[in-house]
């Protein structure tokens, strides 16, 4: 029997020297860990995983944002991490979730 862990996915904007990425984190409700920063302020965590992403190069603005169903990012490379923890990501009932076009 498989059991899933519950997580409330949290859409974030990641800015690294070479790209903006754009997806989903999930943090775990209730205690340690259930904001964005309990994450990124972990001295345990050295990457961040982020879910339902897209990521394009910094300056670009005409490149096209290119998907991918997971993406790991190094902390030490993130310079700017803005997370939009007052609304929780469905993408069930929000089509086009994830795209460069809805942040």
């Amino acid at each position: 029997m498989v059991s899933r862990v519950k997580t409330n996915p949290v859409k974030v904007k990641v800015y690294t020297d070479e790209y903006v990425v754009s997806g989903l984190v999930h943090t775990k409700p209730g205690g340690y860990k259930e904001r964005v920063s309990d994450i990124v302020n972990d001295p345990a965590i050295r990457f961040l995983v982020l879910t339902e992403a897209t990521f394009r190069p910094v300056g670009d603005d005409k490149a096209p944002a290119r998907r991918c169903s997971s993406l790991v990012v190094r902390l030490e490379d993130i310079k700017l991490l803005i997370p939009f923890e007052g609304t929780e990501a469905d993408t069930a009932e929000k089509p086009g979730a994830g795209s460069s076009q809805n942040w």
